[in-house]
């Protein structure tokens, strides 16, 4: 692909700056296109790892900046919208790489003191050296994939054939039976310790109706910030006639916790959260795309996103008849391989340089 540089360094793919000023809608991603969940989804990661690592299977471990790379390179595939998803995969590769993974006990227990957990992550690589060996390990699995289409399922079946040579399937089993990622709260270890976490007590409380099993206390979103200034959409809106979107992973409840005050610039009717939906509609699947489309009257739509799902959702999208150009987001390492790779149609450093686009 060939791309133009517009003022401000924003890239447009040449031959479809006229196509994206004729656009109906913008339609938005929420984490880390609108907000910024550096301090709280990314960090969740290191985090579970290393409470896992502790209370399970009694390591003393320091998770690294590795843990962030490999994180990011997966959300790059495309197939890692549920970011529990992606924990999974990296919890199963660094118990993987233990000689004798087997857990001390089943449960990790309530969590009373959650700075002594955030003491262990730090700068620099992972220790014990088996964790820094893991996320290489899948580092290089995931940059062999970069550009293409990749789920949980892909990076599950390369853990598996792993597991048979090393002798470990048993384990394994043992590991995802107890970690299994896609559980409703309250079930599985993982999933509840990430709502817990991210929610804290009150989230937990108000979003579930019930107390929290192992955290008590504020949850991480509390430290999201909003990344998209009020000018900006509001120029943005102007630009478009049938205005702004968004579709989000998140439930409506914690868009609302995030991003309350901007939400008045956007079509909350045709917004999605496919938190709040049954599973199978999560990006990739251009289903919540053509739903927003459809309720906003766009049939011409610039989709505005940071990760590998984003821009295979508007290639499903178009795929089904809708007119879908994407703007990708550097935020991190990774995105400019893949967006330049993939062929997005504009490429941002962030979100409040979108009106350049239209100039």
């Amino acid at each position: 692909m060939r791309y133009r540089v517009v003022d401000g360094g924003v890239l447009v793919e040449e031959g479809v700056e006229k196509a994206i000023g004729e656009v109906d809608a913008i339609v938005f991603d929420c984490d880390g296109t609108l907000a910024d969940v550096s301090p709280s989804l990314h960090l969740l990661g290191r985090l579970i790892s290393a409470i896992l690592l502790d209370r399970v299977y009694g390591v003393d471990c320091r998770i690294g900046e590795d843990y962030d790379e490999a994180f990011h390179l997966l959300k790059m595939l495309g197939g890692f919208n549920n970011v529990k998803n992606a924990i999974s995969i990296l919890m199963q590769v660094i118990i993987l790489g233990m000689e004798d993974p087997k857990p001390a006990r089943a449960d990790p227990g309530e969590i009373e003191d959650l700075e002594y957990y955030l003491g262990m992550l730090r700068k620099g690589g992972s220790r014990p050296a088996f964790i820094e060996r893991s996320l290489k390990w899948v580092k290089e699995k995931c940059l062999a994939m970069l550009g293409s289409y990749a789920t949980k399922h892909d990076l599950e079946e390369l853990i598996l054939r792993r597991a048979e040579a090393e002798g470990k399937l048993e384990q394994l089993r043992e590991l995802r039976s107890l970690i299994e990622p896609v559980a409703p709260y309250g079930r599985k270890i993982l999933g509840t310790l990430y709502r817990e976490l991210w929610l804290g007590s009150e989230g937990i409380e108000k979003r579930h109706g019930v107390k929290p099993r192992y955290y008590r206390g504020a949850g991480l979103i509390e430290e999201e910030r909003i990344l998209a200034r009020e000018e900006v959409l509001e120029e943005l809106r102007s630009l478009v006639p049938k205005g702004l979107g968004i579709i989000s992973g998140r439930g409506s409840w914690e868009v609302r916790r995030t991003l309350n005050p901007i939400l008045k610039y956007f079509d909350l009717e045709a917004s999605v959260f496919t938190g709040d939906r049954t599973s199978g509609m999560e990006k990739p699947n251009p289903a919540s795309l053509l739903e927003c489309c459809s309720k906003l009257g766009a049939r011409k739509v610039l989709y505005v996103g940071d990760a590998g799902e984003d821009l295979f959702l508007t290639r499903n999208a178009s795929r089904k008849g809708l007119r879908a150009y994407l703007a990708g987001l550097l935020t991190n390492r990774y995105s400019y391989t893949f967006f330049t790779k993939c062929g997005a149609e504009a490429i941002l450093e962030n979100v409040n340089q979108l009106p350049k686009l239209f100039k």
